[in-house]
């Protein structure tokens, strides 16, 4: 009877393990290898270059829609919006197009980095949806979705700048 005790509480503790949260894009860029090659050295800048795109898009966007707000621009806000989350495609189509790092674990920040901006395209979506028909569930949402995108952006640069 004890076995199974121990056999449960040893499955317990695995599976407790294996649902750890997940890893932020600064912890990932902290597990980097030491000793990267030239190539995933170069790689690594290219993606700390896309991070800094995509967070001066965040960036102009905000203050843009700051000013649209103060004179009740909407349907400009929302094309701005659209432009932003076409621009913030173009930064992933550039990702996308590097070479493929032959280290691991710089291959799981572009991944998570990747990842991370499309959720944020489908977060302004959500956003977008929103204003359009009027829901400030979705609106509330989407904006939410995409400040938490845009911290973890900025830790992680800040993670890289060292």
């Amino acid at each position: 009877m004890s076995r199974k005790i121990i056999l449960s509480l040893f499955f317990i503790a695995f599976l407790a393990g294996c649902t750890s949260p997940s890893n932020t894009a600064s912890d990932l860029y902290h597990t980097l290898d030491q000793n990267l090659s030239q190539k995933d050295q170069a790689l690594l800048e290219s993606l700390q270059s896309h991070v800094q795109k995509f967070i001066k898009l965040n960036e102009e966007l905000g203050m843009v829609l700051e000013e649209m707000k103060k004179d009740d621009e909407l349907e400009a806000a929302i094309e701005t919006m659209q432009i932003a989350n076409e621009e913030a495609m173009y930064i992933y189509n550039l990702i996308e197009l590097d070479d493929q790092p032959s280290s691991e674990s710089l291959q799981e920040l572009r991944s998570y980095v990747q990842a991370s901006i499309e959720k944020y395209m489908e977060a302004m979506n959500t956003q977008l949806e929103g204003i359009t028909t009027g829901d400030p569930n979705k609106t509330d949402k989407g904006f939410e979705e995409i400040n938490t995108i845009n911290e973890e952006f900025n830790d992680l640069l800040s993670s890289m700048k060292g």
